[in-house]
């Protein structure tokens, strides 16, 4: 614009304006910028400090005298294989409770003793002392002092099967029915509180199959990785899985005789640090594979004993 067309005013601001400073990005954003990335540095470190690892942790007075025998004594669930006809029958430890029970020696650095038990002694033998600790599936109501084992992030949510015409198509329509589950599964208490099932519970997940199918149960609760597998065998073509949604609340449950504080804290460390290692999805994994082989030797002949 011509000089001669700017007010007079306008042309007195114009020197002002050359002399103020080139504006430069404000001090209050950086600050906050910086607050922001400690804060968030804290909740991680915060976040780590929960998840303590079990060797920083003493195992307490209640395993000395697992340290002075030498050995970690664990009972465990057993039974037998399907096996053939006349050969004789073994029971072997249950592979998930044995697995825990070797990862616990691990983490207190001693080797492990496992010692199957038959339901009515496992409580006994646990009293008495003549185990360390008791691995034997989900904890039965009133059971002794322990720590539940979390739940499976892949291989929590459980599944049941019916016959294809049968009227159950809801958790509603479950109250009063028979279910065939093993002994100690982790659904039997929603099932059980939640929809008022009645549940047959069986030694070991082949057992409770071999049951159903025999017809001593309306339905069949197992692991959804096993129920689909099964559902794609030629023998389970007349059966169908409902829609519904079960959720393990937890994997298991490790009973002591009491509780003692400081074994109480190490065990729940130790237990974390299986599950978030992701060694209890790998065992369950293991599990249904071995289920599946089990499963396939029934439908060849063998039983169960």
């Amino acid at each position: 614009m011509p000089d001669a067309l700017v007010p007079a005013w306008l042309g007195e601001l114009r020197p002002l304006r050359e002399t103020l400073p080139a504006r430069r990005p404000g001090f209050w954003p950086g600050v906050a910028l910086l607050l922001l990335a400690v804060l968030l540095a804290g909740l991680a470190v915060a976040g780590r400090e929960e998840a303590v690892h079990p060797e920083r942790l003493s195992p307490g007075p209640y395993f000395e005298q697992a340290r002075a025998r030498g050995r970690l004594i664990v009972g465990v669930r057993a039974y037998p294989r399907p096996a053939l006809p006349g050969l004789p029958v073994v029971a072997e430890p249950d592979p998930f409770d044995a697995a825990l029970a070797r990862a616990l020696g691990e983490y207190l650095g001693l080797p492990v003793e496992t010692l199957g038990l038959s339901p009515e002694r496992r409580e006994a033998a646990l009293r008495e002392g003549r185990v360390d600790l008791l691995v034997a599936g989900a904890a039965a109501s009133g059971a002794a002092a322990g720590k539940a084992i979390p739940a499976s992030k892949r291989q929590g949510e459980g599944a049941l099967v019916v016959l294809r015409g049968l009227d159950i198509h809801a958790g509603e329509d479950l109250r009063g029915r028979s279910l065939c589950l093993v002994e100690g599964s982790p659904y039997r208490r929603p099932l059980a509180e939640r929809h008022g099932a009645r549940l047959r519970e069986y030694p070991s997940a082949v057992h409770a199959i071999a049951a159903f199918m025999a017809g001593e149960c309306q339905a069949l609760v197992e692991a959804r990785s096993l129920v689909d597998w099964l559902l794609l065998q030629p023998d389970w073509r007349f059966y169908r899985r409902l829609p519904f949604e079960l959720q393990a609340p937890a994997a298991g449950h490790v009973r002591l005789a009491d509780a003692e504080p400081q074994a109480q804290a190490w065990l729940a460390a130790a237990l974390d640090d299986w599950q978030r290692r992701g060694a209890l999805d790998a065992v369950l994994a293991q599990r249904t594979g071995e289920l599946a082989f089990d499963v396939l030797k029934l439908e060849q002949g063998l039983i169960c004993h």
